[in-house]
């Protein structure tokens, strides 16, 4: 199945996909999708991913020229020293559909790569962020928003999540980051 109109942004991130797998470039689907995937439904128009590209600046740029070989507007932008996320590569059709791709955000490791999710969908396999880690991005992110996804996958979820790695996942962000899970979890069991 094409991209044929706007809303479709869950398609042209499949196209995408494709070429992130051609340039061996792991990802894992974060944000509304991702929530969706573990239970919490929300309306969002864009698809947001987290990808692993080497640092170098030819491996960035082959990446940007695939995609705009492919058809699709691009934009990139670097974060500054205050901003959590390194990098971002807005990836858009002429339908406005929108694929946001991530880059070194600052409480992510590599090893998130490892622990995705991988899924069928629309008979294509997909990389899902894993779910300790999904947790720990949202509490990271901090906003409303986010927690309130965090709330939804800890109701659906139960204690079904590592509680061993999602704490040292937390531990990297500090007590703060802990103190909101407990809180969570408290909130959730009572």
């Amino acid at each position: 199945m094409k991209v044929d109109s706007f809303g479709q942004s869950p398609l042209l991130f499949l196209e995408v996909v494709k070429i992130l797998k051609k340039r061996d470039i792991s990802y894992a689907v974060i944000g509304a999708f991702a929530a969706s995937f573990y239970g919490v439904i929300r309306a969002s128009i864009d698809i947001d991913a987290i990808i692993s590209i080497n640092k170098i600046a030819a491996n960035i740029n082959d990446l940007l020229d695939d995609l705009k070989r492919s058809g699709y507007k691009i934009t990139f932008r670097m974060g500054d020293q205050a901003d959590p996320i390194g990098a971002v590569i807005n990836v858009e059709d002429k339908y406005k559909n929108r694929v946001d791709l991530l880059m070194n955000i600052r409480s992510i490791d590599d090893d998130v790569f490892k622990r995705s999710v991988q899924t069928s969908f629309m008979d294509q396999n997909i990389n899902i962020i894993g779910l300790e880690d999904f947790i720990a991005m949202k509490i990271f992110a901090g906003s409303p928003k986010d927690l309130n996804d965090v709330r939804g996958v800890i109701d659906i979820s139960g204690n079904g999540f590592n509680s061993t790695l999602l704490k040292k996942l937390l531990t990297k962000q500090g007590n703060k980051a802990l103190k909101i899970l407990d809180a969570l979890i408290k909130k959730q069991n009572s």
